[in-house]
């Protein structure tokens, strides 16, 4: 579920970023909120969703 969560938050920046692109809203310090923002989203996935992708469940019973 973490890693759908994931995988949404990443999808809705990228939606975001596109459509301030092509609206001609996409200044340079617009681009380094994202920056801040994608620099977030990769800690938060190395804390919250490595660890649940690397280890390796046995299979319910």
């Amino acid at each position: 579920m973490v890693v759908k969560i994931y995988g949404l938050i990443w999808a809705l920046g990228a939606l975001a970023a596109g459509v301030l692109y092509l609206t001609g809203n996409f200044t340079p310090i617009v681009n380094i909120l994202f920056g801040i923002l994608s620099f977030g989203a990769i800690f938060m996935g190395m804390i919250a969703v490595l660890p649940l992708t690397e280890t390796h469940h046995s299979p319910s019973k």
